[in-house]
């Protein structure tokens, strides 16, 4: 490859898994330069993140052992059964939060982490006055900056007399690379303190508990503001039943049906109240566990959510066991995912591998 021009050279390498790109580090001076710049980093994230493309998967292990975690890179294995790889991350035991543009974040009672899992570069954020609350990450593609937002809830006490008024909001933001971080005052919004929060088109996006119905609220990282998210009225929401989920880089609601499945609406135009379609309706499905006892079941929650889909179609889904199952839209049926290693997980994030730096 020595011959071929420096252009050709980035653009062969840019398509390559990110775990093949890891290893060709080593091959000799000049690749492991090429692939250590930030050309070849910013190019190979680019198409990564292309929607067409298969993302990565971060498992983190259950309690007490939290900073052990498993990587599989769906794009660099087309056979059926997936290689794991293990790595620690040292974040005091903090909670996966979530990924954005290679990088992931990590949060506990006392500190926030950034690290990136395949270079081990980490930085902790300056420690918060208070207690974090709901925590989102993410990136901004015209700013180029990474952003953290803290969404806390304090009561205020009434001037009138000695009772409480109801929580109010207040948001903190930190950019990554900056000394400290910024408040963004109040917000009219009470947000699902579950993991609700998905990234689509350089937005953020929660789950917020109003009274009379639920809403999906936006922050867009670079105006630092926030919004209701549009939804068709043919749209019916019920808190308990119902999570946010990013497929092709479409925003899209995924809400439990009557058959123990889904339904999946995807917003095909953002912003657009017209663009919402219900594009899938998934069944009910038995974890391979269960389909050969003959007793009785006795409560098939209705926890069954969408990971992320993958170039062929299919959609990976998590059941209410934490199993994992892939679903094949095109001839509506079920396939389990092997792995090569016992996986056994706490919390998951869908991760777009890269080498980016901190």
């Amino acid at each position: 490859m020595e011959r071929l021009p420096r252009d050709v050279v980035l653009d062969i390498l840019s398509r390559l898994p990110v775990t093949t790109l890891a290893q060709s580090k080593s091959v000799c001076r000049s690749w492991r330069s090429i692939i250590q710049g930030s050309v070849l980093v910013d190019k190979h994230l680019l198409r990564m993140s292309e929607p067409e493309n298969d993302p990565c998967i971060i498992f983190q292990s259950p309690p007490p052992i939290l900073d052990h975690y498993y990587f599989v890179d769906f794009a660099a294995y087309s056979e059926r059964y997936k290689r794991l790889k293990s790595f620690w991350v040292s974040t005091m035991h903090g909670k996966l939060v979530a990924s954005s543009n290679g990088l992931l974040c990590f949060c506990n009672s006392s500190a926030i982490h950034i690290c990136n899992p395949l270079t081990g570069d980490s930085v902790e954020l300056p420690k918060l006055a208070a207690e974090s609350g709901v925590v989102g990450f993410g990136f901004s593609p015209t700013t180029k900056e990474y952003k953290v937002l803290d969404i806390i809830y304090q009561r205020k006490r009434l001037r009138s007399d000695s009772h409480l008024a109801p929580f109010q909001p207040k948001v903190r933001i930190f950019t990554l690379g900056d000394s400290q971080w910024r408040s963004l005052g109040m917000v009219p919004y009470q947000f699902i303190e579950r993991q609700s929060q998905v990234a689509v088109s350089g937005r953020l996006h929660w789950i917020s508990q109003d009274l009379v119905k639920d809403r999906i609220i936006s922050f867009d990282l670079t105006t630092e503001q926030f919004q209701a998210v549009p939804l068709t009225d043919r749209m019916t929401l019920d808190r308990q039943f119902f999570e946010l989920v990013a497929l092709r880089g479409h925003l899209c609601v995924a809400a439990s049906n009557a058959s123990c499945g889904l339904d999946i609406w995807v917003m095909n135009e953002y912003n657009v109240k017209e663009s919402w379609v219900k594009e899938f309706i998934i069944g009910g499905y038995l974890p391979k566990e269960l389909r050969s006892t003959n007793g009785r079941i006795p409560f098939l929650k209705s926890d069954f959510s969408a990971v992320c889909s993958f170039k062929g179609g299919k959609i990976l889904l998590k059941l209410w066991r934490k199993d994992l199952v892939l679903y094949d839209p095109v001839h509506e049926k079920f396939e389990d995912p092997m792995f090569e290693g016992a996986l056994q997980w706490h919390e998951m994030v869908v991760h777009v591998g890269s080498l980016v730096s901190i």
